[in-house]
């Protein structure tokens, strides 16, 4: 098994100010290719903490790959700490450094400029992978055990220098094979997939959840390509109709997808989601050729304007009821014109919940033209924002449930 280990450096990243991307981005690539990632870590801009993680990655892994830390500012210091945990000495490149010399020229004091230069520092032996986007070059040193890749950290210039280290790797073993769920937890998930791998050796189970949809992964460890399929088709018949997608699609673009294959044009029309569904099937690129548009009516007076639901249903049933899902789901259907629609109304909490109508309630309505249907889910306490959640991901999969039977 070939290992690998990712080092993110930034204060900013310990301390919360910044969201790490490069870990999974990096993460997912070096599982394409084989390597097995035994640990991510992000360390603060010190030398000294840098330096002991280091040497303890490049002492245990095959490939480690660091980001962040290159650039022209005094607290750049991946360098450095790559110099000690090593022991080889930084030289000055002069290639590099007429490179960067018109940048460090637009600088009026000599410090600045300097700080430029120091980017064309390189370790000694290293391989130089010359800046696409910025101005700090990657550099690939052949370490004791195996490699270790110094890159940029913003993804723009990390992305293309990660492509290049990775083109030398043998790529022999397949790339994992992935599934979306949902309708299930990750704890069904998880356990309907390990039974369905105990004819299959050799294959590692991962699984990722988010509220109301679940990523199953699967790696191969000891088997081959043709392994990894017979088991990834094992886990898909385990868990059957909840796989909306065989590959790292979205539900969203699932949805799209089908409704684009079926010539099905859609919409929505959200209370309790406030326009998060239709953010999510927007996000989807080439959205506008199936999806109509949504109407966001939060309010008893919007639901009434914008989608026609009558007095009398919200005033009698309330806006959290059957009623108005339907009238709210019928509505959108007449009002953008389409074949089909999804409405969501419900109560997210963490207030305005009653005994009749908990927090986490969340009527459903779907809409095709030729019968209307409701679907009540009563969601556990999760906080506002996975009630929420939940919700856009039960609402899609009314959505690609109902494509599929046209």
């Amino acid at each position: 098994m070939r290992t690998a280990a990712i080092v993110t450096v930034g204060s900013e990243l310990v301390e919360g100010l910044r969201v790490d991307t490069n870990t999974s981005e990096i993460a997912r690539a070096l599982n394409a290719v084989g390597l097995t990632v035994l640990e991510a870590t992000s360390v603060a801009d010190r030398v000294d903490l840098l330096t002991e993680v280091l040497k303890r990655t490049i002492a245990r892994c095959d490939l480690v790959v660091v980001t962040g830390g290159l650039g022209p500012t005094h607290d750049d210091v991946t360098r450095e700490a790559a110099s000690k945990a090593l022991g080889v000495p930084l030289l000055r490149d002069p290639r590099i450094e007429s490179l960067l010399m018109p940048i460090a020229q637009r600088h009026a004091r000599p410090e600045a400029a300097e700080q430029v230069l120091t980017q064309a520092d390189v370790l000694a032996g290293a391989t130089v992978i010359d800046a696409m986007t910025g101005t700090a070059p990657g550099l690939v040193i052949p370490t004791q055990r195996g490699t270790l890749a110094l890159l940029p950290g913003p993804p723009a210039e990390m992305r293309p220098m990660l492509a290049k280290v990775l083109e030398g790797i043998d790529q022999s073993r397949p790339a994992p094979a992935q599934m979306g769920v949902v309708g299930l937890s990750e704890s069904d998930a998880q356990l309907s997939a390990q039974r369905a791998l105990e004819d299959h050796p050799g294959v590692r189970l991962t699984v990722l959840a988010r509220p109301g949809d679940v990523k199953v992964i699967l790696v191969a460890e000891s088997t081959d390509a043709d392994g990894l399929h017979a088991a990834a088709d094992a886990v898909a018949g385990a868990l059957g109709e909840h796989v909306y997608a065989r590959d790292d699609s979205s539900l969203a673009a699932v949805v799209i997808g089908d409704a684009r294959r079926a010539g099905v044009r859609v919409a929505c029309a959200e209370s309790c989601t406030g326009g998060l569904l239709a953010a999510a099937l927007t996000s989807v690129p080439g959205a506008s050729e199936v999806f109509a548009g949504c109407a966001v009516a939060y309010e008893n007076r919007a639901k009434a304007t914008l989608i026609h639901v009558p007095d009398e249903l919200l005033r009698r049933f309330g806006a959290v009821s059957r009623e108005v899902a339907l009238a709210m789901a019928v509505g959108a259907r007449e009002v953008f014109d389409v074949d089909l629609s999804v409405s969501t109304t419900g109560i997210a909490g963490p207030g305005g919940g009653s005994a009749e109508k908990p927090v986490g309630l969340v009527w459903f309505g779907i809409a095709d033209g030729e019968d209307s249907f409701a679907y009540e889910r009563r969601f556990p306490a999760m906080g506002r924002e996975g009630i929420r959640d939940r919700s856009v991901s039960y609402a899609l999969d009314l959505l690609r449930n109902r494509i599929r039977l046209r």
